[in-house]
């Protein structure tokens, strides 16, 4: 077991719920989610992509070595108790994070006297490894460029202030009222301010939320539009 390695889940270090742990099968990626038509009297399959992808499943080994029976209980109360996707970080991949939840069966192998156990926790995660520089916000008060380092569209956190219209890519949004600010969430596709839902004074050119393709977008502030704030959400695979 490795003593300097750790994983983060839902805010708690593996350091200080006393484990020890080897991440060398946390090198996973997901699978493209394909259909396969077989067509009579044509060789080979034709593919249909549903333009999604599969979890994948992390899995640490890990070790208690002392004090097993107390700090394994509170480890399971710990993992259990709140069911639903958290954050999942590591130190073997530090510059991103997933989205997780321990959905897998435990099952201790136990040392001497029972003082001490290995054993390997799976986690399910959605197939992104959000970048951490991801989380970074950029500020416009003028028209400006973000560029998307990735290959894949990334669904921004978006904050504007003021009235009119602004272009994120390839998208022309219309605010009409704005009390303060207004925060479109472009994975969830919901616009509030605090807990006041905005989507009645947001009108979408194409009736989608915009998205950040790889490589440079635009970002263009209309008259009106006094200031935007964008957090990227860049991922890969």
């Amino acid at each position: 077991m490795v003593h300097t390695h750790q994983f983060i889940y839902n805010g708690q270090s593996s350091r200080d719920l006393g484990l020890v742990l080897s991440g060398e099968d946390t090198w996973v990626t997901p699978t493209p989610e394909l259909e396969h038509i077989s067509v009579p009297g044509r060789s080979g399959d034709l593919l249909l992509s549903n333009r999604r992808y599969s979890n994948v499943e992390l899995t640490y080994r890990v070790g208690i070595p002392r004090f097993f029976a107390p700090t394994y209980s509170a480890l399971m109360n710990f993992l259990l108790v709140d069911a639903g996707y958290h954050r999942l970080e590591d130190s073997y991949h530090p510059e991103v994070f997933r989205l997780a939840v321990m959905e897998s069966e435990v099952s201790p192998h136990m040392g001497a006297r029972n003082h001490s156990g290995t054993f390997e926790l799976t986690f399910s995660c959605k197939p992104q490894q959000y970048l951490k520089s991801g989380e970074r916000t950029t500020v416009f008060t003028e028209n400006g460029s973000l560029f998307n380092p990735t290959r894949f569209d990334s669904k921004p956190l978006l904050r504007v202030y003021g009235t009119g219209q602004i272009g994120v890519g390839e998208e022309t949004i219309t605010i009409g009222t704005n009390p303060d600010y207004i925060d479109l969430d472009c994975e969830s596709e919901d616009a509030f301010c605090g807990a006041t839902n905005m989507n009645g004074a947001v009108t979408l050119s194409s009736g989608d939320f915009p998205v950040l393709r790889p490589n440079s977008n635009g970002i263009v502030l209309g008259s009106g539009i006094t200031r935007v704030e964008i957090t990227p959400r860049w991922w890969r695979l």
